[in-house]
């Protein structure tokens, strides 16, 4: 009989406090850096040069300003840059300067809300010629090399410069908490998928779930049903959907939707059990498990119940996205 804690498909080994070996992915040498044989001549180019970037805390709160000096030798006074800050390609923040008199850029910009992650954030700058002052508009317009009309609006991506936002001991934290959102979650899902199976043979064994004489009680069982397993996986799925929209999860998006497939899965589980359960009562399957009120039950493989495996399968995913190493899957007694 499967454990209703140690769910079949719950894998052993996970470490929360494990030390974590954080390795920073180094963007491919092979990428060239922005501007590189675009110059006059087929001469390499750099429009915008970041000369510092440094993140900065004041208090306890998340929120970070970014210092950030850099030199625009080559752009005219006035013009309007756009800096787009960037994570895995995704973009978290808009912020926009003028080029200043000296051509030197010195700015505090506020980020917002972030969670310290070991993943480097990188800006790509932008100029967009629509953006700009009749002035700087013509100044672009006589550098037809520097700024052919045909290239606009004209982008850098700033590979050389990427940079970490929090302390090692910030960042080793977020992640431990965030793996710790993660792994207690999709425990408790494997939680309510055994004793949903265990509950069925409890009365199939005329042990739970029934009367005194040892016949199935349909309102101890929907209490059960209703209130600690669909009610709570409704509950979890507005948890990871909420997610979505909140800082901490920017860099864990991908392990957020296998999460929400996982609850899904679950659900549709333990919905076709019960009805089950109904079938061999002699019973009209209830609503409740055939149209569930607020719980998303379809699945991806259509008809097809989710299996053990695949439920196994998504879990692997998750830890795979939250730095998780392959484990061994629990022993069954």
């Amino acid at each position: 009989m499967m454990n209703i804690v140690r769910s079949k498909w719950i894998l052993r080994g996970l470490s929360l406090g494990a030390v974590l070996v954080l390795s920073l992915a180094l963007l491919p040498s092979l990428a060239q850096a922005q501007g590189e044989g675009r110059g006059p001549g087929g001469t390499d180019l750099r429009l915008f040069e970041f000369t510092k970037i440094e993140a900065t805390k004041l208090d306890k709160s998340k929120v970070y300003t970014l210092v950030i000096q850099a030199k625009t030798p080559k752009i005219p006074v006035g013009t309007k840059i756009d800096l787009l800050l960037t994570w895995r390609s995704q973009l978290i923040q808009t912020f926009t300067i003028t080029v200043p008199a000296n051509k030197r850029i010195r700015e505090e910009l506020k980020l917002k809300a972030l969670e310290p992650t070991a993943d480097k954030y990188m800006f790509r700058t932008v100029i967009d010629p629509k953006k700009q002052s009749g002035k700087a508009k013509k100044e672009l317009e006589k550098e037809t090399e520097l700024f052919p009309v045909i290239s606009a609006p004209w982008t850098e991506f700033h590979f050389d410069f990427q940079f970490v936002i929090g302390t090692a001991q910030e960042i080793e934290v977020a992640l431990r908490q965030t793996r710790e959102w993660f792994t207690v979650r999709y425990t408790e899902m494997a939680t309510l998928d055994a004793k949903v199976r265990n509950g069925v043979k409890g009365v199939e064994a005329a042990t739970d779930y029934v009367n005194s004489k040892g016949e199935f009680d349909e309102n101890k069982w929907r209490d059960f049903m209703d209130k600690k397993v669909i009610g709570r996986l409704v509950e979890l799925q507005e948890e990871i959907r909420k997610g979505f929209q909140e800082p901490r999860f920017v860099a864990h998006r991908l392990a957020l939707s296998y999460l929400l497939e996982l609850s899904v899965a679950v659900g549709k589980r333990s919905t076709v059990e019960s009805k089950k359960l109904y079938i061999a009562q002699g019973l009209a399957a209830s609503s409740s498990d055939t149209k569930p009120e607020k719980l998303e039950v379809k699945v991806r493989s259509g008809r097809r119940i989710p299996r053990s495996s695949d439920l196994n399968d998504l879990v692997m995913k998750i830890n795979k996205m939250i730095g998780l190493g392959p484990a061994e899957e629990e022993d069954q007694g």
